[in-house]
C-alpha cells in the first residue's frame, strides 16, 4: 500500500517537473558610462544627409564640470547671439558651485537643455554644391582673422590692449544621439536651469550625495615683523611689515559636503523651479554610487519638462513636396484607338482547341504554390514516439490509483467481548 502511494507521488512530480531547466540569462548593462575628460563646449552643425543649407545647430557640452566650464558656456552663448539653439549635455557631474553658476547663466539667457550625446562621423561633410560657398566663407574668415592678429600684435608692441576680439568656441559637424546619454551628480543642476528640459526615454538622470573631492591647493604663508618706535618707556609708533612670503601645498581629504552646501543647493533648485525633493533623493545614494531617477521622479521633481529625446530637437526632416496638379496632354499628342477588325463570314468558324481536363489539373498542380506543412505533420514521428513511451507509465499510474482506492479498509462487524464467568460448582 505504501509503495503504491510513493510510486504515484513520484510519477506526479515527474510529470509536473519541466523538461529542461533553462540557464539564467544575465541582464545586459543598460546604464551609461559617465566617467570622462574635462568638459568641452563647442558649436555643432548637423551632419545629416541632405540637410544643407537648413542644418540645425546646437551647443555641445560633454565631460566633467570644472572651474573653466563657465567661461566655455559663456563664450558659446555669446557666439550664437541672438539665436538660442538647444544645449545637448552629457556629463557625469563635477563642481557643484560651478554647475550652479552655469545654470544661472543658462536661465538668464533662456536656453533649452536636453540630455543627449553628440557623435562626430568622419564622413560628415557638406555636399559638393554647398561646399564651394562654405570654402569661400572660410577663406574670408581666415583672412580676417590674420588681419586681426596683425592688429593685435601691433597694439601689443605699443603697449595698448583694446580687447576687440573674444575667443570663439570651436565648431564641428556632428549627429545627436539620445541612446545611453547621461546627466548625473552636479549635471542635474545644469539640467534644472533649462527653460525647457528634455529627457528622452533612452537617457538617464542620476543623483548621489554631494562630496568634496580630494584635492591639493597651494597655501600662502606670510611672515610679518612688528617694528616699534620708542622714546624712553613710551611707544611712539608700531608698524607691521611683511618679511617674506612662501607657498606650500595643502592636501584636502575627501569629505562629505557641509549643511551650508545643501542649503545652497535647495535654494538654487527652488530658484530654478524644481522641488526640494531632489536633495532628499541625493541623500539616498552614497557618493560611490548613482541613483538613476525614474520617469515619475523626473516629473515630480520637475527636472524634466518633456519626455523627448534631444536628438529629435535637431534632427533633419525633409520638407514635404507639394502635389503636382495633373494637366491633360495636348490634343495633338493623343493617339486614337484603332477599331477592332471586323469578323469574316466567308467560311465556317474554326473551333478553338480545348485543353483536356487531365492536362489542366496537372498544370494546376505543377504551378500551384507549395503547401506549408503544419506543426503536427513535421513532428508526427516524435508525437507517436512520446505516446508509446508514456503509455506504460500512464497505465502504471492508473493501476496504482485503482489499487489504492480498492484497498481502503472497510468496516467489519465484530462480536462484543464478554467478561469471563466463574465456573459453577454444580
Amino acid at each position: 500500500m505504501n509503495f503504491s502511494r510513493l510510486f504515484l507521488l513520484a510519477s506526479l512530480l515527474w510529470l509536473a517537473a519541466p523538461a529542461e531547466a533553462s540557464p539564467p540569462v544575465p541582464e545586459p548593462s543598460s546604464r551609461p558610462s559617465i566617467a570622462g575628460p574635462p568638459m568641452r563646449v563647442m558649436l555643432v552643425r548637423g551632419a545629416y544627409p541632405g540637410c544643407e543649407p537648413n542644418c540645425e545647430e546646437w551647443i555641445y557640452a560633454e565631460g566633467q564640470i570644472g572651474t573653466e566650464s563657465l567661461a566655455l558656456f559663456r563664450a558659446a552663448m555669446d557666439a550664437v547671439r541672438p539665436r538660442k539653439p538647444p544645449i545637448l549635455i552629457h556629463s557625469g557631474g563635477g563642481e557643484v558651485f560651478t554647475a550652479m553658476a552655469i545654470g544661472r547663466l543658462i536661465r538668464s539667457r533662456g536656453f533649452d537643455v536636453a540630455v543627449a550625446r553628440t557623435e562626430f562621423p568622419l564622413a560628415a561633410q557638406p555636399s559638393a554644391a554647398a561646399s564651394e560657398p562654405a570654402a569661400q566663407e572660410n577663406a574670408q574668415e581666415k583672412k580676417n582673422a590674420q588681419e586681426r592678429e596683425r592688429e593685435r600684435e601691433k597694439e601689443k608692441g605699443q603697449g595698448k590692449r583694446k580687447g576687440k576680439g573674444k575667443a570663439e568656441p570651436p565648431k564641428a559637424r556632428g549627429i545627436a544621439r539620445g541612446w545611453r546619454a547621461a546627466c548625473a551628480s552636479a549635471c542635474t543642476l545644469v539640467l534644472a536651469a533649462g527653460a525647457r528640459r528634455y529627457v528622452g526615454p533612452t537617457a538617464f538622470v542620476g543623483v548621489h550625495e554631494i562630496v568634496r573631492p580630494e584635492q591639493t591647493i597651494m597655501q600662502k604663508m606670510r611672515y610679518y615683523q612688528i617694528r616699534t618706535l620708542r622714546e624712553g618707556n613710551r611707544i611712539v609708533s608700531q608698524e607691521k611689515v611683511m618679511v617674506r612670503e612662501t607657498s606650500a601645498p595643502l592636501r584636502l581629504e575627501r569629505a562629505k559636503a557641509s549643511p551650508e552646501t545643501y542649503r545652497s543647493v535647495r535654494s538654487y533648485l527652488v530658484e530654478m523651479g524644481a522641488t526640494r525633493e531632489v536633495v532628499d533623493l541625493m541623500m539616498t545614494a552614497p557618493p560611490e554610487s548613482i541613483r538613476w531617477l525614474t520617469r515619475a521622479e523626473l516629473a515630480s521633481t520637475r527636472l524634466a519638462s518633456e519626455e523627448r529625446g534631444g536628438e529629435t530637437l535637431v534632427a533633419y526632416t525633409p520638407p514635404a513636396r507639394a502635389p503636382t496638379p495633373w494637366t491633360p496632354p495636348p490634343a495633338a499628342q493623343i493617339t486614337p484607338l484603332a477599331a477592332p477588325p471586323a469578323p469574316t463570314t466567308s467560311g465556317p468558324a474554326t473551333p478553338q482547341p480545348v485543353e483536356p481536363i487531365a492536362a489542366a489539373e496537372a498544370r494546376r498542380r505543377i504551378f500551384a504554390p507549395p503547401v506549408r506543412p503544419s506543426w503536427f505533420d513535421l513532428n508526427r514521428g516524435w508525437i507517436v514516439l512520446f505516446g508509446l513511451a508514456a503509455a506504460p507509465l500512464l497505465w502504471a499510474i492508473l493501476a496504482s490509483l485503482a489499487r489504492t482506492f480498492r484497498g481502503f479498509p472497510t468496516a467489519q462487524r465484530r462480536d462484543p467481548i464478554l467478561p469471563p464467568t466463574a465456573p459453577s460448582s454444580d
